[in-house]
């Protein structure tokens, strides 16, 4: 019921803002993700449910989506995240733009708990049309760039999914196994080991574009730059999941030995990401290109806990997914009400602004804090399980994950002083509004109860994490 809910209500919104007058669809928006949050507060409490419906019964299609260790937090996330996002954008954006945040919202909702590869695909596409109509309609001079751009990118990558899809459901067929694209059967079946490798690189290559993971982050810099605040906190804090999550969903239950097999070379890669995201988040003088490609080395991490085939490195990526989207969220949002007060989004033309705006400098530096990894918050417990895991497998590239740790509080820090500290360069900006201190303390709450409690997270996530990886596990793939 509540997970029918969190698909119906966004539709419904979607709808009534198209209908409304354009003066209230921020409100109708408003209501409508507070609704949807409510109907994930039911959700966490029955912590699993499901749908499975005959959808195209004579080609073993299901409308079968589920909510469980792995997907139900990311759901929550998603839920948290699109309410600040519409109550941090404009009341002027007009209707069709809360009707394309309500339609992603819908889309991730379906990616999220899709359990049938077939309807995974499905809203894997779909997120891609309202994401393409955000960029293009609300974004800077770049923005149709920015939407081409990540429209291509990311066709070329479905395009590789779709192949993999199809084959996998068509081997499993021939196996004798039937036509299904249920990912638990799908899970372990014989491939030669050719067609196993080019369908392992298909998968990748449409997860990594849109994790992103370098080298195929190229959308990623005009979409970031590009598009407003709160359109950025969702591309960051909920899309980019959607490529680690497939990765964990999708590839670890079907190609674990593919994994093992070039295991070296993917950490390798990963590590390689790690280290250009953070040079490059150094050599930034826009303050919110610095946070994209800080975002684009966090992303990075991830696949290094994936990649170390460890089940703690794993459950640190499970974790970090979460506690990465809140952070990095709430941070691009700052970002936008510095950008609206100063007009401005280079670093060398700020400074001493705490002065005038403490408590924007306050929450400023607690996302800050919060992506570095200070222990306490979040990120911390994330970067520690991952690197656990790097230890357990392959401790040089640990080595290079601490070392990069080191070098994010470098880059996080420098902008925070060089825009919040020192003598001022401008004049005087408006603190922090009432009704948006009511927004961010929810948003802070929550990331500070993570962060202490991590556990709330991993304890549901570990048994759905071995169901997924069951075939793994069995194969001693992951210890």
């Amino acid at each position: 019921m509540f997970l029918v809910w969190l698909m119906a209500v966004p539709l419904a919104g979607a709808i009534a803002t198209l209908i409304a007058p354009k003066e209230v669809s921020k409100a109708i928006a408003a209501i409508t993700s507070l609704v949807g949050l409510v109907g994930y507060a039911g959700l966490l409490f029955i912590s699993r449910a499901g749908i499975d419906w005959a959808w195209i019964p004579q080609w073993g299609i299901r409308f079968h989506l589920v909510s469980d260790g792995l997907s139900l937090f990311l759901l929550g996330l998603s839920a948290v995240l699109f309410v600040v996002a519409v109550f941090a954008s404009d009341a002027h954006a007009g209707r069709a733009y809360y009707f394309w945040l309500l339609v992603l919202s819908f889309s991730v909702v379906g990616l999220f708990a899709a359990v049938d590869l077939f309807v995974f695909y499905v809203f894997w596409e779909v997120l891609l049309i309202p994401v393409f109509f955000l960029l293009t309609g609300w974004s800077g001079e770049r923005g149709k760039k920015a939407a081409m751009k990540w429209l291509i990118m990311n066709l070329v990558g479905s395009f590789f999914m779709l192949v993999g899809v199809v084959a996998l459901a068509v081997i499993h067929n021939q196996n004798g196994g039937g036509l299904t694209f249920e990912i638990s059967q799908l899970s372990g079946m014989s491939m030669s080991a050719g067609v196993a490798s080019w369908l392992f690189f298909a998968f990748l290559v449409a997860f990594a574009i849109k994790a992103p993971l370098w080298p195929l982050h190229g959308w990623m810099p005009d979409a970031y730059g590009e598009s407003p605040a709160p359109v950025t906190a969702i591309i960051s804090g909920v899309l980019s999941k959607a490529g680690i999550y497939g990765i964990l969903r999708v590839m670890i239950p079907i190609f674990m030995p593919q994994f093992r097999e070039y295991q070296t070379l993917l950490l390798i890669v990963a590590t390689a990401g790690l280290v250009y995201g953070a040079l490059m988040a150094l050599r930034q003088q826009d303050m919110k290109m610095v946070t994209a490609y800080g975002s684009l080395s966090h992303m990075a991490m991830m696949a290094l806990g994936i990649f170390s085939l460890t089940s703690v490195g794993l459950l640190g990526t499970t974790f970090y997914m979460v506690a990465h989207g809140l952070m990095v969220g709430g941070l691009f949002l700052v970002l936008g009400m510095l950008e609206n007060r100063t007009g401005t989004r280079t670093i060398q033309d700020m400074a001493g602004l705490n002065r005038s705006a403490p408590r924007l400098a306050a929450y400023f530096l607690f996302f800050v804090l919060g992506t570095l990894g200070l222990p306490g918050l979040p990120g911390f417990a994330g970067e520690y399980m991952i690197i656990q895991g790097l230890i357990a497998s392959h401790v040089v590239f640990a080595v290079i994950a601490g070392f990069i740790l080191i070098v994010a509080a470098w880059y996080m820090l420098r902008v925070f002083q060089a825009v919040m500290q020192g003598p001022a360069r401008t004049t005087a900006i408006k603190d922090l509004w009432s009704r948006q201190v009511a927004w961010l303390v929810p948003l802070a709450g929550l990331v500070i109860l993570i962060g202490i409690w991590p556990a709330g997270i991993t304890a549901h996530a570990v048994p759905s994490l071995y169901h997924a990886m069951h075939f793994a596990l069995g194969k001693g793939g992951v210890h």
